[in-house]
């Protein structure tokens, strides 16, 4: 199969490079020739596939949206985007309120401050010793600092 030249730039509209990027999570199978239900593509695939960046608010919108018509996910990592068939998730366990059932009724005491405290603390015990506490831009957050949708970082 012809791959794509690294000179080549399409620059197509959200909705084609939607779906150019879902046709190639399409063709991606497993070891056993299955359709994959999840996969990374790096920045450079995108890039060569679309002739695009992902990283304004209004493409990242537009473009996620699409996505999510043909099915698909994404999440933005460091070195390349995730994407994860929205289908799948059904199939994942679900997580309930019971789990946090003292931070409920500390928040419905009025103990809002405490109970972030506490789980910025648990947080960040958790993340000390993993890569977790990158920023999507591969920069080092600072602890606590927040970071925002997709592509707004």
């Amino acid at each position: 199969m012809d791959t794509v030249s690294a000179t080549a730039t399409p620059n197509v509209s959200q909705g084609d490079a939607a779906a150019l990027v879902a046709l190639a999570l399409q063709r991606t199978k497993n070891k056993a020739g299955e359709p994959r239900t999840r996969a990374r593509m790096s920045y450079k695939t995108f890039r060569r596939l679309t002739g695009r960046r992902i990283g304004g608010a209004k493409f990242v919108r537009e473009f996620t949206a699409e996505m999510v018509n043909l099915g698909w996910l994404m999440v933005r990592m460091p070195s390349a985007y995730g994407f994860v068939r929205a289908a799948s998730l059904d199939k994942w366990p679900l997580t309930k309120s019971d789990v946090l059932a003292q931070e409920l009724k500390l928040i419905g005491e009025g103990s809002i401050t405490e109970v972030l405290d506490n789980a910025r603390r648990e947080l960040g015990k958790a993340t000390d010793d993993s890569s977790a506490s990158s920023a999507p831009n591969g920069s080092t957050r600072k602890k606590g600092e927040k970071t925002g949708p997709i592509g707004m970082n």
